[in-house]
């Protein structure tokens, strides 16, 4: 059965190999497989922001909100701009 690991200890990881550390030498340290750290290091590698899922989520409601609120705001010049 595989093991899952929580969230924060792969972002530790992942944060060890971007200061230096090498995969194998995390493998041998966390007793996880090189090819564990390997994946999560291009995971995220691939997802080139650095943000994890839940940040980028987060960042994507936070712009919709602020769109509907720009238009909103856009409106209401219009508005009083019409007085």
């Amino acid at each position: 059965m595989p093991t899952h690991y929580d969230k924060e200890f792969k972002q530790n990881i992942i944060n060890l190999y971007k200061q230096g550390e090498s995969a194998a030498q995390l493998a041998r340290e966390y007793d996880i497989g090189y090819s564990t750290v390997h994946k999560w290091v291009q995971a995220q590698t691939q997802n080139k922001s650095g943000k994890t899922p839940d940040e980028i989520k987060a960042m994507e409601e936070r712009l919709t909100a602020l769109s509907g609120e720009n238009e909103i705001l856009k409106k209401a010049l219009g508005f009083l701009a019409q007085r």
